[in-house]
């Protein structure tokens, strides 16, 4: 048999590490849903003092609401930001040795209603690394969420493109890019700047502890050791203040926001748009009295920074199964077990929403899982299936299924800090997940739950650098990965670990310290060669772990979400720190 190419085995070794990077890391989708086109816009920006200004081109594309109500959220859709510099400006501006250029960007919208006026700050867009080789123009595609507006008057709210802080971050390929969303933490508290919720432990010394970055607009993310900073080809950042040239129209949208608003009805979420952008009614900047309150009153707008919300109302159908009775608890003795045998209780419907990162311990990297900014996926829980009593012992537990589908995902992202990824990949759960709660808070006796289930990752659709490494849709684990995540309720009880507590209700931080990834199987390619034992080498094996926090869960009352934030399911943040629930 002739020994591989050991360039072949870079390669494939490359593939290995960035596929289980996709599948634990559910990708985020592109959220431009409006006009094909956009609005495309020219800007000119002024790069550090004594350089000559550059120009670059704008692309925007974001839906809005076609109206609003006084008084509600009025929030545009996810922001896709297009960023082409010419290769001149790429040639004067970015290091020779650079192989790849992300960034990272504030842009400001002007919102205007008859003569009031205000300026929202949309922060913290990112764009992945792109490849600097090449003689064209460099395209950065940036994304993000964006926070909304609310009025307290009728009348034409009208968008409009205003300056863009501009960051862009070149890397040689001796290292492995950090996320510029991710701040640099403060060594004394262990946590962030909070720009991106992400922060770091400042130990840098295990998988566990290893600095997570936020995810890019594509849903891709790196990690890096938070001793040496950005990497060794980290290079240095170069920022620019961007203005649009005169002479344009610059509006994005209108928003009809009919008279004094009705508070009961509409609730100002991005549909398919009336006001997209791409649909100019008039530049904001050349008409001051556009968009006059209906009433003749002066509105006030007022920008809201809240977090991003899910848009989704309902929890969706019971999960369905038997508990695992080899997660279950042995009772102690003379508890009484319910339901009776033969009877099967109503269900209990609750659902929310988990995030948070999972650290793999071959990689010594952070990833986050189940992005808020993304479309995460929804658990939906059956609650008391069974309860078992013992009062006499102070013994409560409490057991449910929990039902969670992850979206799948199309991830790009760098693998050796220069090699480009790509991957399909489905992390599918194998039924249900049982959930044990048991303790007695007011007795003294920590309450205790355990969410354990089993979940399967396939990976397909490989490329590397744009060459398909055609898997097919048969590399999988041997067997699903056994998660198994617990959460603590023990405030003010002997004992007490001092992080915050987790209930079902309530939520709080759930970890599994111990994840163990199977050996992969399936990984073959048509012309024969079986890349299980490379994919198995390279990320299988004991020590990683996921780290969630979960918001509260909304019960439900026929189809309404009750007991939870409105107008929709809350999303959580994600947790301060990577291998932490503090």
């Amino acid at each position: 048999m002739s020994r591989p190419r050991p360039r072949r085995v870079v390669q494939l070794a490359g593939v290995a590490a960035a596929a289980l990077l996709a599948g634990l890391l559910p990708g985020t989708d592109s959220a431009a849903t409006g006009a094909a086109d956009g609005v495309s816009l020219a800007y000119t920006c002024q790069f550090g003092a004594g350089q000559d200004p550059q120009d670059i081109s704008v692309g925007i594309k974001q839906t809005y609401p076609s109206n609003g109500v006084v008084g509600k959220p009025i929030q545009p859709g996810d922001l896709t930001l297009t960023v082409g510099i010419p290769r001149a400006a790429v040639t004067a501006l970015v290091p020779a040795e650079a192989d790849t250029l992300g960034g990272s960007a504030d842009m400001k919208a002007n919102v205007t209603q008859g003569t009031s006026r205000t300026v929202a700050v949309w922060p913290d867009l990112t764009a992945q690394p792109t490849t600097v080789a090449g003689s064209g123009d460099l395209d950065l595609v940036f994304t993000g969420k964006v926070p909304g507006v609310s009025v307290t008057a009728g009348g034409d709210l009208v968008f409009a493109a205003g300056d863009l802080d501009l960051t862009l971050h070149p890397q040689a390929a001796t290292s492995t890019p950090t996320d510029p969303a991710t701040p640099t933490p403060d060594p004394s508290t262990g946590d962030g700047s909070g720009t991106s919720g992400a922060g770091s432990d400042s130990s840098g010394t295990s998988a566990d502890t290893a600095a997570a970055t936020a995810a890019d607009g594509s849903g891709s993310t790196t990690a890096a050791d938070p001793a040496d900073g950005a990497g060794s080809g980290a290079l240095t950042d170069i920022t620019g203040l961007c203005a649009a040239k005169a002479g344009q129209d610059i509006t994005l949208a209108t928003v009809t926001v009919p008279g004094t608003g009705d508070p009961t009805s509409g609730t100002g979420a991005p549909t398919s748009p009336t006001g997209t952008a791409g649909t100019p009614s008039g530049s904001a900047s050349s008409s001051p009295s556009a968009g006059s309150p209906a009433d003749g009153t002066r509105s006030t707008i007022v920008p809201l920074d809240t977090p991003p919300r899910s848009g989704v109302t309902s929890c969706g159908a019971a999960p369905k199964g038997e508990l695992d009775p080899s997660r279950l608890p042995v009772p102690p003795a003379g508890a009484i077990v319910l339901p009776p045998a033969g009877f099967v209780y109503p269900d209990v419907i609750l659902c929310g929403y988990f995030t948070g990162f999972s650290n793999v311990n071959k990689l010594s990297g952070a990833m986050i899982v189940n992005d808020p900014r993304g479309k995460p996926g929804l658990a939906t829980l059956n609650s008391n299936r069974r309860l078992a009593l013992n009062t006499s012992e102070n013994y409560y537990e409490v057991d449910s299924l929990l039902g969670i589908e992850l979206p799948s995902s199309h991830s790009t992202f760098l693998s050796f800090g220069f090699v480009p990824i790509t991957a399909d990949v489905d992390f599918a759960a194998d039924g249900p997940m049982t959930v044990v709660s048991s303790g007695y808070p007011s007795q003294g006796i920590p309450q205790i739950t355990v969410v354990g289930g089993y979940q399967d990752l396939r990976i397909s659709n490989v490329k590397v650098n744009g060459v398909s490494m055609h898997l097919g849709a048969g590399c999988h684990t041997t067997k699903p990965l056994n998660v198994v995540l617990t959460g603590r309720q023990d405030e003010g009880l002997p004992g007490d670990d001092g992080r915050p507590d987790y209930t079902i209700a309530s939520g709080g931080p759930l970890v599994d310290d111990n994840l163990v990834i199977p050996p992969f199987t399936g990984c073959v390619t048509p012309d024969g060669d079986n890349l299980n034992s490379l994919f198995t080498a390279s990320l299988s094996g004991p020590g990683n772990t996921l780290n969630f926090v979960q918001a509260p869960l909304c019960s439900m009352d026929g189809t309404t979400p009750e007991n939870c934030d409105e107008p929709d399911i809350p999303l959580p943040q994600l947790p301060v720190r990577a291998g932490s629930t503090k």
